[in-house]
């Protein structure tokens, strides 16, 4: 199962308890986060390594990502901790602009109940903040990923990548909140079929 990449502050991250790879806030456990912020220290080496508004954030995958001191990068990743030391074991890197500075402010002021519900629903203000910065409709790219999977029984994350020709992160928070619906399930990792 692939769990839902909750918004959190950078802060959050750094003032909490990581305790069996989860992120404890709220009383809740957090096994994916998300954080926007910028970047610092870069490290480039075994591993590729750096901080995010102060966050110790590892990079371990093959696929190539690039980033410089000063960058806006929103990261999806794991917490995960060493040697007594916490960090996010990051999944998905973007680069980003100013602009999503704002809209990741609104998205946690506006979802932070859900968290506290334990649930992660669809949220229209965070839909219309994210059509109008991306020129692109949510609703519309989630029933384009009904129709593919419909059509093909079943399809990979990286398959649904090319063929909607769509960033990572907004195929994530398509995929999401089709799985929270119950549209779509993922009997295993990386794999959707409809319900």
């Amino acid at each position: 199962m692939r769990y839902v990449a909750y918004k959190i502050y950078p802060e959050e991250f750094l003032n909490n308890e990581v305790v069996d790879n989860a992120l404890i806030l709220e009383g809740k456990k957090l096994r994916r986060v998300r954080i926007l912020g910028r970047v610092e220290n870069v490290n480039v080496g075994g591993i590729i390594s750096f901080y995010v508004d102060g966050v110790n954030v590892r990079y371990f995958e093959e696929k190539p990502i690039y980033v410089e001191e000063g960058d806006v990068v929103d990261i999806i990743g794991r917490p995960k901790t060493y040697n007594g030391e916490k960090y996010l074991m990051a999944e998905i890197v973007k680069r980003r602009n100013e602009k999503w500075t704002t809209l990741r402010n609104l998205e946690i002021k506006k979802t932070r109940k859900y968290l506290l519900k334990a649930e992660d629903v669809g949220d229209d203000l965070e839909e219309e903040v994210f059509n109008e910065i991306t020129g692109r409709d949510l609703d519309t790219i989630k029933n384009k990923i009904l129709e593919i999977i419909k059509e093909r029984g079943e399809i990979t994350y990286e398959d649904l990548v090319e063929e909607l020709n769509i960033s990572e992160e907004e195929l994530e928070n398509c995929l999401s909140d089709l799985i929270n619906s119950g549209d779509i399930f993922e009997p295993r990792p990386h794999i959707y079929k409809v319900l």
